[in-house]
């Protein structure tokens, strides 16, 4: 078997190959990438999967023989082919060995094949069953909230992102939260009325961090949820994650409708202050102080041994003097993922969330907790 592939494009399908492929696995097969070559098609195909994930691509080539089937370390495989400056890589099996050149033959690697057999089989979904959906907006569904997931591993439910179809208002709303602070969006997508999608479902980090690379470059795709799975399908593969298993907490209840204070600010000038009250904090959790009186902001950093910081803003406010302290490092992470140039802060007192959100960032909201020093 001889196969002529487009170096960019199998160099392309291997980054998201190797995304999926288990480097720390127990089970050697999991980190291989599985090589299908179709010459009837012209086309070769390349699976990875860790069990709890899986993607399978593919692309043009010219082939010459018969249908082959093998596997390679998927990691090595990327690595080697990255290697090369020519357009074009030949493939070539000679036993046990996949041999990888360039047409001049002045580069050649020797990489070791093993059987496919050994190789598991991934379950089959049906793209009738999914939503199309814009591959920006599904990316940006998760982007704008996935950092509020959770990393603890006793917050397994809060470990990715909830998605909930909205079929009256023809939204999908995507959530994630970590117990100290939530993220929300909101966006139109034409015929999720008439979908399959009946109820949410949860993707882990992992598996949306994926969706995501593979959505975002592409006009439209195909997104779903079946049998415990949320599924994609691009423009050249499709990609499986199995979903978390638990009920998301009931997020709405913690999403207070009234508030007595509004605090307007300029979200740039607010990043900005917020990083310079942190400079003189060396732990991991950054508070800051906020004291809100009419048409002023104070932001002051806790006495420590290198000191304190004090920076005072102009600020449009109304409602009761009010101080507040918050996990500097909450509010930097949500306004960086805002776009509006004016944020509002929604407050009720020093106990209670807050609400953030901003003209220009329709459909998103960010609730945070305050801290209790």
């Amino acid at each position: 078997m001889l196969a002529k592939i487009d170096k960019r494009n199998l160099e392309k399908l291997l980054k998201r190959a190797d995304g999926v492929a288990d480097k720390k696995a127990s089970m050697a097969v999991l980190s291989m990438a599985l090589l299908t070559f179709e010459p009837e098609k012209n086309l070769l195909y390349i699976t990875t999967t860790d069990l709890e994930q899986g993607f399978k691509g593919r692309i043009q080539a010219e082939i010459e023989g018969g249908p082959l089937s093998f596997c390679v370390p998927c990691r090595k495989f990327y690595e080697i082919i990255k290697t090369f400056d020519e357009n074009e890589i030949i493939l070539q099996k000679d036993n046990s060995r996949l041999i990888i050149r360039d047409e001049e033959g002045s580069s050649k690697f020797e990489l070791a094949c093993s059987d496919s057999e050994e190789f598991p089989s991934l379950p089959e979904f049906a793209e009738e069953n999914l939503l199309d959906i814009p591959g920006k907006v599904l990316a940006e569904l998760i982007d704008k909230t996935i950092f509020c997931a959770s990393k603890e591993e006793a917050r397994f439910v809060l470990g990715g992102v909830y998605f909930e179809p909205l079929k009256e208002d023809g939204k999908l709303r995507a959530v994630a939260s970590d117990g100290h602070r939530l993220a929300l969006l909101d966006r139109d997508v034409p015929g999720i009325e008439d979908s399959n999608l009946k109820e949410g479902f949860i993707v882990g980090r992992k598996g949306a961090e994926i969706i995501s690379e593979l959505a975002e470059d592409e006009l439209v795709v195909k997104f779903g949820f079946i049998n415990n799975y949320a599924c994609l399908f691009n423009s050249y593969g499709f990609f499986f994650s199995r979903t978390l298993e638990g009920t998301f907490p009931d997020y709405r209840a913690v999403i207070p409708q009234e508030f007595k204070n509004i605090l307007k600010i300029s979200r740039k000038l607010f990043i900005n202050a917020l990083d310079r009250a942190t400079v003189l904090i060396s732990e991991k959790f950054k508070p800051v102080k906020i004291d809100l009186k009419r048409d002023e902001l104070i932001l002051s950093s806790p006495e420590g041994e290198l000191g304190m910081a004090e920076i005072k803003l102009r600020a449009e406010y109304q409602g009761n003097p009010l101080t507040i302290t918050f996990n500097a490092e909450y509010l930097v992470s949500a306004l960086e993922h805002m776009n509006s140039e004016e944020i509002e802060m929604k407050l009720n007192d020093e106990r209670s969330p807050c609400l953030i959100t901003g003209y220009r960032d329709e459909g998103f909201l960010y609730l945070v907790m305050p801290m209790v020093i």
